[in-house]
């Protein structure tokens, strides 16, 4: 387990509407495990203005801060050891790397620190039909912002998967996969 507390982190990640909200609440549901939001759906929703690379440390650190607040109402719980996050650090990564063009002394870092990998990974390819967002930009390039997550997780000492197909065929996988670490 990924966490000095002793709890199983399941991260759900990946490009623009590829199912990791709709995954994420399922796996709560099925599992009986709490699921940390994705901070910046928030963040963004009440910005007021546009983003700016600027705006990913703030990100990260509201993220790492709602994670460490579950991970804490966890320690409360007897039978409570398990953690879905709707996102990480990696879509932080992804994004300032994509949108913002940065290789090095990427911004999120500066909020979201000691950001160690989670338990298990859970890719979501971008196989589902677009599903239009305010907060969503890129509908064309979702298999190129797949590739990039691929090549992060593919160099983190972290287990993950792919979930390609329909949401039951990924809950399906998915709760097998995280059944064989619990």
């Amino acid at each position: 387990m990924s966490s000095e507390q002793g709890i199983l982190k399941i991260v759900v990640t990946g490009p623009e509407s590829s199912g990791k909200t709709t995954l994420a609440a399922a796996l709560s549901d099925q599992l009986a495990a709490p699921v940390v939001p994705e901070f910046a759906r928030e963040y963004l929703a009440h910005l007021g203005r546009a983003y700016q690379r600027e705006d990913l440390a703030a990100i990260g650190a509201g993220q790492q801060a709602w994670e460490r607040w579950y991970e804490q109402r966890l320690h409360a719980e007897p039978q409570g050891k398990l953690l879905i996050c709707d996102t990480d650090w990696t879509v932080l990564h992804v994004w300032e790397q994509y949108r913002f063009q940065a290789k090095e002394a990427f911004r999120w870092q500066q909020g979201y620190t000691g950001h160690a990998p989670a338990d298990l990974y859970l890719l979501c390819a971008p196989d589902f039909p677009w599903q239009p967002d305010p907060l969503r930009e890129h509908p064309e390039e979702r298999n190129v912002l797949f590739g990039l997550y691929r090549v992060l997780l593919e160099g983190l000492p972290a287990r993950f998967i792919i979930l390609e197909g329909p949401a039951d065929g990924r809950l399906e996988m998915a709760t097998a996969a995280i059944r064989k670490l619990l």
